[in-house]
């Protein structure tokens, strides 16, 4: 092996094991919360490291609402210490205790509704059951729930009554839930889509016929649906991040700059390199939005087979036609001779049928030679 090709593995070697070192420090200080892991790109999934749990946890613990997770049965899994001041105890003289234990008997019949834990279920005022032998009045709504257990929020309501705008900070939280606004005008000119509002429109963006991308001023895609993810060929997770140019062939990448550099629209046929080595020939369209630049992909492989076959057809049928001629040429003289012949009276209506027909058979020849002329 030469000197340049150690040279070579040395610094790829060195690359990776900074890498590897970087990796190790950021985990170390705590700047890495989670990690991507799985044997493929279809297995991948997030796993979080025991710091990132910790402070989540943290910020459950301190927050000035009250967090409970109960089991389908009902008895309480965890609850954080603003609950537990709610009912006068410590978190773990709560633990494995039902709920319905620290709930007013009045309104135990709302706690087989919480364990449910139904989707788009309402929240519910109750009356929480003191240590020292008074209520609380709490308002709870439903975060999480599965097969195994249900997570609930529990805010206090014992506070001063109600101002105008907390009623109407109410009331607008619950259109929201009911799905009644999509959108909000912040200081008179600034539209605020809620996140709903988007979920029709990505909707048809997931299953338009045209693949979609939105690149950033780098060029890295940050968006692509999934029928761009079909015409690739490349799995999802590779696509994001990625440089949008390495998809187009090089012949086409002249054209594809010049798009990118457009400030408002720009339209070419470009060809898209899919995982299979293939070329997808498309009908690319670029517009700006927001400061990024959304890409269009129409598919035109099927057009360009039709308008192939299409011009196989028209050559084709203009050959016949010429050939065509060329035949009726013999038959129009051999009746010409015919006529100037003596025949008896049957054999002069069978040339007079043969020169009607073969008249209008060369009228339909010179219309289709006319339609597909020969090259």
């Amino acid at each position: 092996m030469d000197t340049a090709t150690l040279e070579n593995e040395l610094a790829v070697l060195r690359e990776s094991l900074r890498e590897a070192e970087d990796i190790c420090r950021a985990i170390k200080v705590g700047e890495v919360d989670a990690v991507i892991v799985g044997p493929s790109e279809e297995q991948k999934r997030v796993l979080l490291l025991s710091g990132a749990y910790t402070r989540y946890r943290q910020l459950v613990e301190d927050m000035a609402q009250g967090a409970v997770t109960i089991s389908g049965s009902g008895d309480i899994l965890f609850a954080n210490h603003s609950f537990a001041a709610m009912v006068g105890q410590s978190p773990i003289d709560l633990f494995r205790t039902p709920l319905d234990r620290w709930v007013a008997a009045a309104d135990r019949g709302h706690v087989e509704i919480l364990e449910a834990g139904r989707p788009g279920q309402r929240d519910i005022e109750l009356a929480l059951k003191r240590r020292d032998g008074g209520t609380l009045p709490v308002r709870v709504s439903l975060v999480s729930a599965n097969d195994d257990f249900v997570t609930l929020l529990i805010t206090d309501l014992s506070g001063p009554k109600e101002t105008e705008e907390l009623r109407e900070a109410v009331a607008t939280l619950e259109a929201i839930r009911k799905g009644t606004v999509d959108a909000f005008v912040v200081d008179g000119k600034q539209i605020l889509v809620l996140e709903t509002a988007n979920i029709h429109y990505r909707a048809m963006v997931e299953r338009m016929r045209q693949g979609a991308v939105t690149v950033s001023n780098g060029g890295e895609i940050v968006y692509a649906n999934e029928r761009f993810v079909s015409m690739i060929g490349i799995p999802h997770g590779r696509l994001i991040g990625s440089a949008l140019v390495d998809l187009i062939s090089e012949s086409d990448r002249a054209a594809f700059d010049a798009m990118r550099a457009a400030k408002d629209n720009a339209q070419a046929e470009l060809r898209l390199r899919s995982a299979n080595g293939e070329r997808t020939v498309t009908l690319a369209t670029m517009t700006s939005l927001d400061g990024h630049k959304l890409f269009l992909f129409a598919d035109l492989t099927e057009q360009k087979r039709h308008e192939a076959s299409d011009e196989r057809m028209r050559k084709f049928l203009g050959m016949l036609a010429h050939e065509f001629r060329n035949i009726l040429g013999p038959i129009g003289n051999a009746v010409t001779l015919l006529k100037k012949a003596e025949l008896g009276p049957e054999p002069q209506m069978a040339v007079d049928v043969i020169e009607r027909q073969s008249s209008r058979l060369l009228g339909l020849v010179d219309d289709l030679r006319r339609i597909n002329p020969r090259e």
